[in-house]
């Protein structure tokens, strides 16, 4: 007779949803350690849901016991249909809140039902995408069903490029960074190619794109996934506060230029110089938005 499967509460199904999204985005392979504190962290609840996810997620054979020493994943499966479409829905709403924000067309406090009437979207969306927000550091919730948004974007948008220096310096030097010549080579041929055509308007809202799988892909080389899911937060926090925002020619000639560098001294093995670099980069980049 087969084992009887862990009966879950709506929380921990969902948690254990979201524990596989988080997977798939680290591009986590079989052995990948599953740490309760890290989830707890992440996800921002205590051990008893997290440790019912878990079980849940190792009822499906998705990861397996280690006998008293936490869980390790044993295979990673194709999301379903559903899960999918889950997934399109939150960022659908995730991109329309972040236009009507930056428009300043949705007040300081809201309700997430204010949120299903005017975005047309259902309650589930809508509470994913707000406790999103609310890891990003963007929205908190307030007694009774209200959110309010983190006062002062700018001061927001600060703190992450203090952390990113921090950060992404780092990543270059970490033991196990290995650089991907491959991608190099088409990053590199994609930077030059943009660096060249004839500037229009509305162009440098197309560097957007480029700029942050740059810096995943550097994230990603590391080695180390806490930094990868950190410089995907990071974007994620960009995106909402700015956007595809149009960024002025000179701004994005200068961040290719330093791009292009900083792959320079990676494929020539100076990892150290990479890093100083970097921390250059960003320290420009802060300048020049604040400026803007």
């Amino acid at each position: 007779m087969p084992a009887k499967r862990p009966k879950a509460s709506r929380l921990q199904a969902e948690l254990a949803r979201r524990i596989l999204r988080s997977l798939k985005e680290q591009d986590a392979q079989a052995g990948y350690h599953l740490v309760e504190l890290d989830l707890c962290a992440a996800f921002g609840v205590s051990r008893t849901p997290v440790r019912g996810a878990l079980k849940l997620l190792a009822g499906e054979g998705i990861i397996t016991s280690r006998g008293g020493r936490g869980f390790v994943l044993a295979k990673l499966p194709v999301l379903a249909d559903e899960d999918s479409d889950e997934d399109e829905e939150d960022q659908r709403l995730f991109e329309a809140l972040a236009a009507a924000r930056g428009a300043g067309d949705l007040a300081d406090q809201f309700t997430q039902q204010e949120v299903v009437r005017r975005f047309d979207a259902r309650l589930g969306t809508v509470m994913r995408v707000l406790r999103h927000l609310g890891e990003l550091g963007l929205v908190e919730r307030k007694p009774g069903n209200g959110w309010a948004f983190v006062p002062d974007p700018a001061r927001i948008l600060n703190e992450s490029y203090a952390f990113r220096r921090a950060l992404e310096p780092q990543m270059l030097l970490q033991p196990g960074f290995k650089l991907d010549r491959a991608w190099a080579d088409r990053a590199r041929a994609q930077h030059i190619k943009l660096r060249k055509k004839p500037w229009k308007p509305g162009d440098g809202a197309s560097f957007h794109a480029v700029n942050a799988e740059f810096h995943e892909q550097l994230a990603r080389s590391s080695g180390n996934r806490a930094m990868l899911k950190a410089v995907q937060r990071q974007t994620e926090l960009r995106d909402f506060l700015i956007g595809q925002w149009d960024y002025p020619m000179e701004q994005v000639h200068s961040a290719i230029d330093d791009h292009l560098e900083i792959l320079a001294a990676l494929e020539a093995g100076y990892a150290d110089k990479a890093a100083a670099l970097m921390l250059h980069h960003l320290t420009q980049s802060q300048s020049q938005n604040e400026a803007a």
